[in-house]
């Protein structure tokens, strides 16, 4: 038996440690011949020790079962020295010579202390890989909040928009189906758009069909295409749909609630399959595509009436994004204003500014139309305006009018909810004038909001005040 006792180690017990070592043993002698490794090198070079021992590091190196040479500068600066190499296998190693000097100051043989950090490379390019991906995500987000293309340059103040515009950059990051909800004008195609141009889709088609202005009879053809001699007049080679060219990308389906029961059943099938049949076709067509779609009209009462398939409901609406009105966002009204003044000063190469007064009766409008007037009126001011001053005079005969609008259960329950969640008192006056423009009198303002008639009176005379610059008002009397 082998005596362990540390005072009697005997040759065969020092090289059993420095076989079980972790790290690989390597000593050379002065002549560059390798005198001893312990058993690591199998694993570093695919060699025994019996095939490295008594070999010139030259051929080991010419050999190419590692690089770079150590040994040659240890020699020549008779310094310690610590580098990487990598061996023929591929194994990463952290090497530290350390040469073992002579009575005479020569180097004697170099003892060579050989790690494989291999694993720890890998982990260390790992961590910085997701370094790298967490910057890149964390610069993309910080873009992404700035860079909603259409309004690129500018970033809403309204909590609601804000919130909506979060949902959008992360759907956009995912391949689910998207409903967008909204008025028109709102921007729901804008949104549409820009989940594309955020998504892994983007180098693929945006193909965008809007039910409403295709006509019914033409509908389906155009959607799915139709096979030769599919009907009289059929194109003798037949004809590629709309859905078909949206493969590999989004196909945006705009004002969905238009479409017809029929057409609903085969979307209904594109979404859950990913397969249609064009008119007059046998065979299925498999499709690769992302579905958005975006509507005004208020879905689960077409359901109700019979008009919309509630399955196809629930298919599109996997994530819903709902886009709010500009009337119920009043922090973002005049900032808008200004943004779509500038963007056409630009175009046109003109300068403009609102005159404060003007500002106060844009600010006190409902905005039927939403985004799309706004930009509209902006853009007509700048065209027909000369530079300068923007006043009230030179407003559409609209913006001074107070025009009895029929009364709407949801929007005046929106204004009382906006009312009891007011923030700011300079948003009451923006809340009086569009109720007033609803009710048609103070009276009925005053007791909707339960607060003084008188208050009411008074907001409505200074607002007619300033409208008459304008063009005169006509409206409901109190």
């Amino acid at each position: 038996m082998t005596n362990t006792n540390q005072s009697s180690l005997t040759r065969e017990d020092f090289k059993n440690i420095l076989d079980n070592s972790f790290d690989e043993i390597f000593v050379v002698n002065s002549k560059g011949v390798v005198t001893y490794v312990n058993q690591v090198c199998k694993k570093h070079y695919g060699l025994d020790p019996s095939e490295i021992i008594g070999k010139n590091i030259s051929y080991l190196l010419n050999e190419g079962y590692y690089s770079p040479a150590l040994a040659p500068i240890v020699f020549q600066n008779k310094q310690t020295v610590t580098v990487e190499q990598q061996t023929k296998l591929g194994i990463k190693l952290v090497v530290t010579a350390t040469p073992v000097f002579n009575q005479s100051g020569d180097v004697d043989f170099i003892v060579m202390n050989s790690r494989d950090i291999t694993q720890i490379e890998q982990l260390k390019q790992d961590l910085d890989k997701t370094k790298k991906l967490v910057k890149h995500y964390k610069n993309k987000v910080d873009e992404l909040s700035q860079q909603v293309s259409y309004f690129k340059g500018y970033s809403f103040q309204d909590e609601k928009m804000k919130l909506c515009l979060e949902i959008v950059q992360r759907v956009a990051l995912v391949n689910s189906t998207v409903l967008i909800l909204g008025e028109s004008g709102t921007g729901k195609n804008v949104l549409a758009t820009d989940i594309h141009k955020m998504s892994e889709r983007k180098d693929g088609p945006f193909i965008c069909i809007n039910s409403a202005t295709i006509p019914e009879h033409l509908l389906e053809s155009e959607l799915f295409g139709y096979c030769r001699g599919a009907f009289t007049g059929a194109d003798k080679y037949g004809k590629v749909g709309l859905v078909e060219l949206a493969h590999g990308g989004t196909l945006f389906l705009d004002e969905i609630g238009e479409i017809p029961l029929g057409i609903q059943a085969k979307l209904l099938e594109l979404i859950q399959e990913r397969r249609f049949i064009p008119v007059g076709g046998k065979e299925h067509k498999k499709i690769d595509v992302r579905i958005i779609a975006a509507t005004n009209r208020n879905l689960l009462q077409l359901i109700d009436e019979g008009k919309f398939r509630e399955d196809l409901y629930y298919r599109l609406s996997v994530i819903e994004i709902d886009t709010p009105p500009l009337r119920e966002r009043t922090d973002d009204i005049i900032p808008l204003l200004q943004f779509f003044l500038n963007k056409f000063d630009k175009t046109y190469k003109y300068s403009h500014k609102f005159d404060q007064r003007c500002i106060n009766i844009l600010k006190n409008y409902s905005w039927p139309g939403n985004i799309r007037e706004m930009e509209h009126l902006a853009e007509r001011l700048v065209v027909t305006v000369p530079e300068g001053n923007i006043m009230p005079e030179h407003l559409p005969s609209k913006f001074f009018k107070i025009p009895s609008i029929p009364s709407s259960t949801s929007i005046l329950q929106n204004e009382i909810s906006n009312w009891k969640n007011l923030k700011k008192s300079s948003d009451e006056e923006a809340i009086i004038i569009r109720l007033y423009n609803m009710l048609g009198s103070s009276y009925k303002v005053a007791n909707t909001l339960s607060i003084s008639q008188s208050k009411v009176t008074r907001i409505v005379r200074n607002y007619k005040q300033n409208c008459k610059i304008g063009q005169g008002i006509e409206g409901p009397s109190n």
